[in-house]
């Protein structure tokens, strides 16, 4: 409710009585609502998250850079150590890229795997360097838990909604412990399909794979990349596509090296390099992306925070959000909105 009374508020003197009252009216019938904002055209209302594994942007982007990156043809899609996929290997990514947009300054928050940089995706902030130790089930409470402030809290504040869709083993959200029983929401890949063919698709979404379509070294980039168009060709098909912006992501570069050199702007007590870790892939994706557009202005996994804070207006989390540069240059919503491209 206050940022509704801020609204109100600012509402000028310019307006006619008769305007003024009609805002009001409006703006108070919001305030009111929990859900997600009603679906029309010109804004974006939607963000969707979608997390895949362990690529840096010249193992799969290479060929994009001017002059290319030389790097060996990868020999099979599931052994893609020191090697480099293209457009014939993962053609999807490649026309996502081509007919949206990407960035090629967009960095990890870790020098490091995995988990700290999904925590830093949802938190600002990593209690640890380096995944848990194993096994891999111990990545989730009751076995790890943490107490941190999260962009779901940040969210729920402002009375806007979201879900965690997909997979528990990769997911940080069930390592906070007032949410690891949250059945709300970290729900499974199906909630996902109701909610799109409902009115109930919430305002954020992080969607995250199966190791199998996760494009983690060992399975097959194919399958993973088939598993991401079939969620993005189901958000294009429903009824949110005229105002949902898709961030597709890769959590970690993995263990194929990238060429640019990420800068240093923190350190470990002990002097160790934390941020940034390696560069990898954003591919952005919306009816107001303008088409073959890319960004090469610094960001990282927080960008990703800063963009949702800006949109709802609400607090970041950390310095390291509050500071990010935000991947709104991808959007320009007084375009005509493009029509989704399937495939």
């Amino acid at each position: 409710m206050p940022r509704c009374v801020k609204w109100l508020t600012s509402l000028g003197s310019s307006w006619s009585r008769a305007g003024v009252i009609a805002a009001v009216i409006a703006l108070l019938w919001s305030c009111t609502m929990t859900t997600t904002p009603s679906v029309e055209r010109g804004s974006i209302q939607h963000v969707v998250i979608i997390v895949k594994e362990n690529h840096s942007f010249d193992n799969y982007f290479g060929s994009l850079e001017d002059p290319t990156v030389s790097l060996p043809h990868c020999p099979s899609t599931t052994s893609q150590a020191r090697c480099q996929y293209n457009r014939t290997d993962i053609p999807a990514y490649y026309q996502y890229a081509r007919n949206f947009g990407y960035a090629d300054r967009y960095f990890t928050d870790v020098r490091g795997p995995s988990w700290p940089n999904d925590m830093m995706m949802i938190a600002g902030q990593s209690p640890l360097e380096s995944d848990p130790s194993p096994p891999l089930s111990s990545w989730v409470c009751p076995a790890i838990c943490y107490e941190l402030p999260t962009i779901g809290d940040r969210l729920t504040e402002a009375n806007v909604t979201w879900r965690n869709y997909g997979e528990d083993l990769y997911d940080p959200f069930r390592s906070i412990r007032h949410y690891a029983a949250d059945h709300e929401h970290n729900v499974g890949l199906e909630d996902l399909y109701a909610d799109l063919n409902s009115p109930n698709l919430p305002a954020v979404a992080w969607i995250r794979p199966a190791p199998e379509v996760s494009e983690h070294p060992g399975f097959d980039v194919r399958t993973g990349e088939q598993w991401t168009v079939d969620i993005i060709n189901r958000i294009m098909r429903s009824r949110y596509w005229y105002t949902t912006a898709i961030f597709v992501t890769w959590d970690d570069a993995g263990d194929v090296l990238d060429h640019v050199v990420p800068p240093t702007i923190e350190r470990s007590p002990t002097g160790a390099a934390i941020r940034y870790g390696l560069r990898v892939p954003l591919i952005v994706i919306s009816p107001f992306t303008p088409t073959g557009i890319v960004s090469h202005q610094l960001m990282s996994h927080v960008s990703l925070l800063k963009f949702i804070e800006g949109l709802f207006h609400i607090e970041p989390l950390t310095f390291r959000d509050a500071n990010a540069n935000s991947p709104s240059e991808f959007f320009d919503v007084s375009a005509k909105p493009r029509r989704p491209l399937s495939l």
